[in-house]
């Protein structure tokens, strides 16, 4: 009886596995360099003609093969790296899955040359179409050299859809680039046409693998990152200060045990670590090695192994966010004049008990002249040594007193009651000689020779929000009762991520019920949402919960509302400032962090040295 089942050829199979493998030159490039690095390498020769489309050629001087080894490389899920299947949760290599090769031998003209002894002999086999054509014996040193041509020479319709040499040339050179930040000790070579593309010698460091890839000039830019979560994660890097950012995320390089990938949880996690820090649109530059337990993440869920799964995403998440956060909180300042990194020491970042003060409108008055003039009050918090902190009426706002009338939220988060944490006597802000206001808008300060102009509402829309964001977070977050309760419906995962993060959203004010099934009512929202869409809000953080595990989209929507609050309530553009004013503003400063940007991620200083400056009068 004939049978509609059938059992496909290998030949077909091998072409159905280059299609999840082997999608242009870049993905060959790719297997064979982690095969390469996993047969340790220190030297890698790429050659490409036409982008790859002609001829991928990569020569390394690694452990090599002898020739029953070379031949079982052929055959499909063949591999030295895995024996059982514990091994696929304690995987230390790049490649493990053993269909590399056999899916490009499959696509191509192969041909394999290979030794493993110092005795100059070694095995070559050239395969045409995943079929062995010949083999022998040939001089060859210590090493694999593997030729991919013709890419695709038998699947004219995947050919086809090949874009012309320099895109190519460019997906190409962006493997390479990532396995060399990855493997700083190892030199790499890429030639296109006989052009070399890059040569990159053995590194010691990171650093200067950063340096010869992207360009010394971002080094200054660049913090360093090194943060430990016991012995289960270990995060190391370099991260870019908010000053420095690219149009796209390109330049976010994110690696796990040594492997590049492309990972949803964890760019959300980067992005998360500069939260209100870059103006929308902007990404930072960023490279990441996050060092786990194999056991703790799985890398085999995908053909290309771009994306991994985490066994606890939420932890990795949060510790990734954090230790940017951490990294970029203190306060750094580059001098162009001399090169030198200033960097105010850290502080002491434990909340301090808050402080309230009363606030009395009648202690502004308005002079009759354009710049206004402190009262006893606001003059007696900055200039009396006496006193700690900066009264209310001074730090949140120099501007008149309506700002305290309108922006109150509830009496349990009014930011005008609250003070800043309090920092070193002499911060960055404070010891700058100012000079005076331009266009009643910018502060011209010097710093040495340096000439330093700071956008007035970009600083102070900084500290407004701290303030803000701190009164907020303090104590217990006031709640209002929905008159009609609103049921909530949701489909069955979103409905569990909800009902399993639900003490999340109760401590941020909500307070949410089970309503039977994957329903949910709302019966309360927190205070500052006001008419905002409540409801459609908590679906928002269902999916994100959902997604990765955490969810960031409830403090988003909090933090818009109160930078909207600190933009509209503290000093403006064309405003002018007495110079006690200015002291106050600075003496705020130097007590929050992040202070380089406002929330928008505008950036509060800029500095021309005295070098500029000279050259606009040709004076050099």
């Amino acid at each position: 009886m004939e049978t509609k089942i059938h059992v496909l050829p290998e030949e077909l199979c091998n072409k159905i596995a280059a299609g999840e493998v082997v999608e242009r030159p870049s993905s060959v490039v790719k297997e064979l360099l982690e095969n390469s690095l996993d047969a340790g390498a220190s030297d890698i020769l790429i050659e490409l003609e036409a982008g790859g489309k002609r001829l991928i050629r990569i020569t390394d001087n690694g452990f090599g093969m002898n020739r029953q080894d070379a031949f079982l490389s052929f055959e499909r899920h063949a591999t030295s790296k895995i024996s059982t299947a514990a091994d696929l949760f304690a995987l230390t290599t790049l490649g493990f899955r053993g269909e590399a090769l056999a899916s490009i031998a499959s696509v191509s003209r192969l041909r394999l040359t290979t030794s493993d002894n110092d005795a100059g002999l070694g095995q070559q086999i050239y395969a045409e179409g995943g079929k062995i054509k010949n083999a022998g014996e040939v001089g060859f040193p210590r090493g694999t050299a593997i030729e991919v041509r013709n890419l695709f020479f038998n699947l004219p319709a995947r050919k086809k859809f090949l874009r012309k040499e320099q895109t190519e040339l460019g997906h190409a050179a962006d493997v390479v680039t990532k396995q060399a930040l990855a493997n700083p000790a190892v030199s790499f070579r890429l030639q296109n046409n006989e052009r070399i593309m890059l040569d990159l010698r053995r590194e010691k460091g990171v650093r200067e693998r950063v340096a010869a890839l992207l360009g010394k000039s971002l080094l200054p830019d660049l913090l360093t990152l090194e943060r430990h979560s016991g012995e289960e994660l270990q995060l190391t890097g370099l991260i870019s200060q908010p000053q420095l950012t690219r149009s796209a995320a390109s330049h976010i390089y994110t690696f796990i045990n040594g492997r590049y990938i492309r990972d949803r949880v964890v760019q959300h996690a980067v992005m998360q670590g500069y939260r209100h820090l870059l103006m929308k649109g902007r990404y930072p530059v960023v490279v990441l090695f996050l060092q786990i337990d194999p056991a703790q993440v799985d890398i085999n869920v995908h053909p290309t192994k771009h994306e991994v799964r985490f066994r606890e995403q939420s932890l990795v998440h949060d510790f990734i966010a954090e230790s940017l956060q951490q990294t970029l909180r203190p306060a750094e300042w580059l001098s162009p004049a001399t090169g030198d990194l200033l960097v105010e020491k850290s502080k002491d970042h434990s909340t301090p008990p808050l402080q309230t003060q009363a606030v009395n409108p009648g202690n502004w008055v308005q002079a009759s002249g354009s710049v206004r003039e402190p009262s006893g009050l606001y003059s007696q918090s900055v200039t009396n040594p006496a006193q700690n902190h900066i009264s209310p009426a001074a730090v949140v706002s120099p501007s008149p007193p309506s700002f305290y009338q309108s922006t109150s939220v509830g009496k349990s988060v009014d930011a005008a009651q609250y003070t800043l944490p309090g920092s070193e006597a002499s911060g960055f802000f404070t010891r700058l000689q100012i000079l005076g206001q331009y266009h009643q808008s910018y502060i011209l300060c010097q710093d040495g020779s340096d000439l330093i102009l700071i956008d007035q509402h970009a600083a102070h829309e900084r500290v407004g929000f701290e303030k803000l964001r701190l009164a907020y977070t303090a104590g217990t977050i006031p709640s209002q009762t929905l008159l009609f309760p609103e049921v909530l419906e949701l489909d069955f995962n979103s409905a569990v991520a909800l009902g399993d993060n639900r003490h999340e959203l109760e401590n941020l004010g909500f307070e949410i019920e089970p309503f039977g099934g994957k329903s949910f009512a709302l019966k309360a929202i927190p205070q500052l949402l006001g008419n905002r869409n409540a409801s459609g809000l908590v679906v928002d953080v269902a999916l994100e919960l959902e997604r990765v595990g955490r969810t960031g989209q409830l403090r988003e929507s909090i933090d818009e509302i109160l930078i909207l609050m600190a933009c509209h309530s503290v000093i403006r553009a064309n405003q002018a400032l007495a110079t006690v004013e200015i002291k106050a503003l600075f003496q705020e400063l130097d007590k929050i962090d992040f202070k380089a940007n406002c929330p928008h991620g505008r950036p509060v200083m800029q500095r021309m040295t005295l070098t500029e400056i000279e050259r606009l009068f040709r004076r050099q």
